[in-house]
């Protein structure tokens, strides 16, 4: 089972989203990306920096950096075995 947990970081660190569905934290992570980017004028050098792939983003203005990221956790997937001997109860 995968688990996935987006990150962003402005100003400080924002709380994180958790999710099993990759899609749906990826997006999140475009259209705050593409949100923050709205109607907003880079210099060439901000642009350079400025990206949005499959597990991160970033945007550059005026000299402030929003970084967001995807980690992606391997989580092993636990059964329930119980062995019932006879004469043992539960």
């Amino acid at each position: 089972m995968k688990l996935y947990v987006l990150c962003s970081y402005g100003d400080g660190l924002n709380d994180p989203d958790v999710s099993t569905d990759y899609q749906e934290l990826y997006e999140k992570m475009e259209k705050s990306y593409r949100m923050t980017l709205d109607h907003v004028s880079q210099t060439e050098e901000e642009q350079e920096n400025t990206y949005l792939s499959g597990y991160s983003a970033r945007a550059v203005i005026q000299g402030d950096w929003m970084e967001w990221s995807i980690t992606e956790f391997d989580l092993p997937v636990l059964t329930n075995t119980i062995e019932i001997q006879e004469g043992n109860r539960l």
